[in-house]
């Protein structure tokens, strides 16, 4: 599983531009509007839903202080109700732990289990994110962040949330 510290090395290898905000773990929208991690309202929270089936897996991203409606996603989405995935299948899949959800780590999702939902709201913005830990936050562009992820195979959706 691709950690931290090799999923910067990755962004490097691929020229990606990006800024790094090493700080104390962050767990809670609480927690980090109370950091040190500037342009707070373009940082990005990450939900990892499942279908009431448990046959289908999301992250879905959002700028951290919109509200989410999970019926209306379902109906968007087609699927049935959401529910919040484990954190044992999070990690097995993902290779990250509840508070470090990431975009990013679709790397580690090598069978594509995980579909990523983006709110259309993030294109052509500069978005915040951890980089696989919750100890940091990279900032990049989400034009950029979406071409680095599509090679990876994963099904990229974006919605209007």
């Amino acid at each position: 599983m691709i950690n931290k510290k090799e999923i910067l090395e990755i962004l490097r290898a691929e020229h990606i531009d990006f800024d790094l905000y090493e700080h104390p773990p962050i767990f809670s929208v609480e927690e980090g509007d109370k950091s040190s991690v500037p342009n707070r309202d373009k940082v990005v929270r990450n939900l990892f839903l499942c279908d009431a089936k448990k046959k289908n897996y999301y992250i879905v991203t959002l700028f951290v202080h919109k509200k989410i409606d999970l019926k209306e996603l379902a109906q968007k989405l087609k699927s049935t109700r959401f529910s919040f995935g484990k954190p044992d299948v999070m990690e097995a899949w993902l290779g990250v732990t509840p508070g470090s959800v990431t975009p990013l780590s679709i790397v580690n999702d090598t069978d594509h289990h995980v579909v990523l939902v983006f709110d259309k709201e993030l294109e052509g913005q500069r978005i915040g994110m951890h980089p696989m830990e919750n100890t940091a936050t990279v900032f990049m562009d989400f034009s950029d962040l979406y071409d680095f992820l599509k090679p990876y195979g994963s099904e990229i959706r974006i919605v209007d949330l």
